[in-house]
């Protein structure tokens, strides 16, 4: 089973890039760009403070979170699953970066594994389907209710490393309405059949990004990405020498196909 190997989670304020301008893209229509711009302007919250902070979750561990510091009207959120052994922290510091901290993200945290967890180090895995929907559905709310004036919670993008990769884009194949994106970092490359591309084509798919730290899962990744293109379904893949991790240079390469990730995504210009 491979493991994601991190350090202690990094300061957040280091190495952050600054907030790349985002675009609507060709297919965002004029007049949802024009609408979310008033709605900007008519509504400017003071600009909200914090960068990590527990999320408190009903009938679930508390989740991981990153604020979009500094927000003063509404963002999007982007939900994380970790992979096995891993831990939502590291995942969520990570995003944070490769979002240029723009959105909420929300990282739930796995059930806790002994076989992978030490004294000093607790690890987690999680067990996806229903009862990972479950969660990602108590977080959604709970993400409202503490910050219902800025956050967005609609369309959430999915995002996933290694198993927890296959565990979003399995619900995302089940609701690609509600999930129209998805975000997956060394894992899921052999998840997509033809009929599962057409199904998330037809039910509002839009984008599938992923991303590796080993050549051999930027094999596997942009076999899967020709394979979807082919079908019209819009995917790229970016690739860093990571290793099994989502560190600095991955992050950094998700981060530059963040504006056509988000295209169309009207809430990503505020």
């Amino acid at each position: 089973m491979l493991v994601a190997c991190r350090g202690d989670a990094r300061d957040p304020d280091a190495g952050v890039s600054p907030r790349p301008p985002l675009g609507p893209g060709a297919e965002g229509s004029t007049a949802a760009v024009s609408a979310a711009t008033d709605a900007a302007r008519e509504t400017r919250l003071a600009p909200l403070a914090g960068f990590f902070e527990p999320l408190p979750v009903g009938g679930h561990p508390d989740a991981w979170m990153s604020l979009p510091t500094g927000a003063t009207g509404k963002r999007p959120v982007v939900i994380v699953i970790h992979g096995a052994g891993d831990r939502p922290d590291w995942q969520c510091g990570g995003w944070r970066r490769a979002t240029a901290e723009f959105p909420f993200i929300v990282c739930p945290r796995g059930a806790y594994s002994r076989e992978d967890s030490t004294k000093t180090d607790a690890r987690y895995t999680h067990r996806g389907g229903a009862s990972l929907l479950a969660y990602i559905d108590g977080s959604l709310a709970a993400l409202e209710a503490k910050y219902p004036d800025y956050a967005d919670t609609t369309n959430p993008i999915l995002a996933g490393f290694s198993l927890g990769a296959s565990q979003v884009l399995a619900l995302a194949l089940r609701d690609p309405r509600r999930f129209p994106r998805v975000a997956l970092v060394e894992g899921a490359t052999e998840d997509w059949s033809d009929v599962r591309v057409t199904a998330y084509l037809a039910g509002g798919g839009r984008r599938v990004l992923y991303a590796a730290g080993q050549r051999t899962n930027e094999a596997g990744a942009r076999v899967a990405s020709k394979h979807l293109l082919a079908r019209g379904l819009d995917a790229r893949v970016v690739y860093a020498p990571t290793n099994h991790t989502f560190d600095p240079p991955l992050e950094d390469a998700v981060l530059s196909e963040l504006a056509w990730f988000v295209a169309g995504d009207p809430r990503w210009t505020l």
